[in-house]
């Protein structure tokens, strides 16, 4: 690791049994703790969903990291010369919103380049929500900030989703760690599990009772369900019970699920797709005697496909503050990340007891989030002029929206196909956005000007602002918002629709010559771009385009396609068009 840069101004705290002389070196180069409320007085934080840092920084760059309770841990990541500062603050803590602040000015004090959140608040205004306010501290400050969007898929459940922040929805990977089982058919199915040991069974009944009664703990008869293995109906929507693991323990019998994680797997359990799931209950129901011939742990599959799909629990958008801004912005890998692990805590338990782990496997938006973290450290380093907006960007029109089977990206339990609202730009593909071509830039006074658009009070920007003295230099409405998404949203029987754009020139300092092209519009969109080629002629110049949308009434109530802007050269440019029809409940 590379000297800590002499700027820092971070401290390695103590705190509990966090020794900083054990613990701090050149990697960890700072810990703070925000621990006022009223649940943190005294002994050691429990586990809770916090952010599962992967060290994201490149040369002499520095990552802040603000997560909730103790840390599941860090892995190598994407630019493993991180230095890395973490920022903890009390999940259960009355006072959390205060702390959360508190973590991140200390963080921009201290002289973190990138922020990585993995926590935030749902159902907060702006000027009620602290990631919102710190968040845009940081941006004025040129600090980048990558936030994951949450981990409820219905609609509304979206955190983080102001326009200065980088919201990461979760995907997975073609590497997966996988479980199967044989019926007694000969069918075989395969899932994922985390159940740590090679075990072998042979000719186990398979127990199937129709609706989710059948797998709640209080309905489970011992004489029907020992020893067979148990096929439960489940759903994001409605979770099995917390207390039925243990209730299977108890009665000795196995089952498959839809969602698990590694604490879940104390018994032998298996996750399946939905089609799946629709075999297993149809062999279970249509055959006498049905049976599981072998079950199989531990197995790893390379080249999974179709890879990437929407992680199942990822939030999806829209906004529900704001949605004409597309949200989540880009996924990252979050779906069974390795990453180091505490050994203080226990990874899971088996046969009563806690098994530790240096690495763990851990799944969330909680983990897609460092992922981008990570690459912006690297684009930080190789285009230090950049603003975080620039970054995003880079990102964003660089993303691919296609799985490995050349379709467009899907639900990964469902395999429904999705749309931006659901993986925003797209996945993140690290290498091109080295060299995106053009960006869309966004400075902090446009920032301000959206708020002034956004029939805020004076006291409102005030309190988002931190009482930093700002102006109103214009009024800025979302789609003037020079943002790398174009998202129209209609709420009444206007179905039109005026986009303005300004590109930035960062390919190079010859001359350039970008051509538009629409891809993938269904018929009920209806779009012009004004004008279809675009002329740069040095390094940095700037070119402004508009985009008439028309979307005819009656259609589905999302609509998309993407607008590329090509220089046959290899650069291309490319954004999301959303055109969102909500009902007057935001809906």
């Amino acid at each position: 690791m590379p000297a800590v840069p002499e700027r820092w101004k971070g401290q390695c705290e103590e705190n509990y049994d966090f020794n900083s002389s054990s613990y701090c070196n050149r990697k960890l180069i700072g810990s703070r703790f925000f621990l006022k409320g009223s649940h943190s007085s005294g002994g050691i934080l429990k586990v809770s969903h916090g952010s599962h840092v992967s060290s994201t920084a490149a040369g002499n760059f520095v990552l802040g990291v603000s997560y909730a309770g103790y840390a599941k841990g860090t892995a190598r990541g994407v630019a493993p010369r991180a230095h890395i500062a973490m920022y903890q603050v009390d999940p259960d803590s009355d006072a959390l919103p205060a702390e959360v602040l508190a973590a991140i000015d200390k963080a921009i004090a201290d002289g973190v380049d990138i922020i990585s959140l993995s926590i935030g608040f749902e159902g907060l205004s702006y000027d009620q929500d602290p990631v919102a306010i710190g968040a845009l501290s940081a941006a004025e400050k040129g600090i980048f900030v990558a936030a994951a969007a949450g981990n409820k898929p219905e609609a509304s459940h979206l955190i983080n989703g102001p326009p200065w922040i980088t919201t990461v929805g979760a995907g997975t990977m073609d590497r997966g760690l996988t479980a199967s089982m044989t019926l007694s058919n000969g069918v075989g199915i395969k899932g994922y599990s985390y159940f740590p040991l090679d075990i072998s069974t042979v000719e186990l009944p398979l127990y199937y009772r129709k609706g989710k009664s059948g797998c709640e703990a209080t309905s489970l008869n011992r004489s029907q369900v020992a020893g067979k293995m148990i096929l439960c109906d489940n759903s994001f929507k409605e979770e099995i019970s917390l207390e039925l693991v243990p209730a299977l323990n108890r009665l000795g019998a196995y089952r498959p699920a839809d969602l698990l994680e590694p604490e879940d797997c104390s018994i032998p359990l298996i996750a399946i797709s939905q089609s799946s799931g629709d075999s297993v209950r149809k062999f279970a129901i249509d055959t006498p005697g049905a049976k599981v011939q072998s079950l199989r742990f531990q197995s790893t599959d390379i080249g999974v496909k179709p890879a990437p799909q929407v992680a199942g629990f990822s939030c999806r958008g829209p906004d529900q503050f704001h949605p004409g801004i597309l949200k989540p912005d880009i996924l990252a890998p979050g779906f069974q990340i390795l990453a180091a692990f505490s050994r203080k805590l226990p990874y899971m338990s088996l046969g009563g007891y806690s098994l530790m782990t240096n690495y763990g496997i851990l799944s969330g938006t909680s983990m897609a989030a460092p992922h981008i973290a990570g690459v912006a450290a690297l684009l930080k380093s190789a285009h230090p002029e950049w603003s975080p907006a620039a970054i995003r960007s880079a990102m964003m029109t660089t993303a691919y929206a296609v799985d490995n089977t050349g379709q467009s990206l899907t639900e990964q339990f469902t395999g429904i196909p999705m749309s931006p609202i659901d993986f925003g730009a797209g996945h993140i593909d690290p290498n091109r956005a080295m060299d995106p071509g053009l960006i869309y830039d966004i400075q902090v006074q446009d920032y301000i000007d959206f708020l002034c658009g956004q029939n805020l009070t004076r006291k409102q920007i005030d309190f988002i602002l931190q009482g930093r003295g700002w102006h109103c230099s214009k009024r800025i409405e979302v789609e003037e918002l020079n943002y790398p998404s174009l998202t129209a949203v209609f709420k009444s029987k206007s179905r039109a629709v005026e986009f303005s754009r300004t590109l930035t020139n960062v390919g190079g300092d010859g001359r350039s010559v970008y051509r538009v092209s629409v891809e993938n519009a269904p018929p009920a969109m209806r779009i012009e771009v004004v004008p279809e080629t675009l002329v740069f002629r040095h390094r940095n110049e700037t070119n402004k385009f508009h985009v008439h949308l028309e979307v005819e009434e009656g259609s589905p109530a999302v609509l998309y396609c993407f607008l590329r802007w090509s220089d046959g050269d290899g650069h291309v440019v490319s954004s999301p068009i959303v055109a969102l029809t909500l009902d007057d409940h935001g809906q």
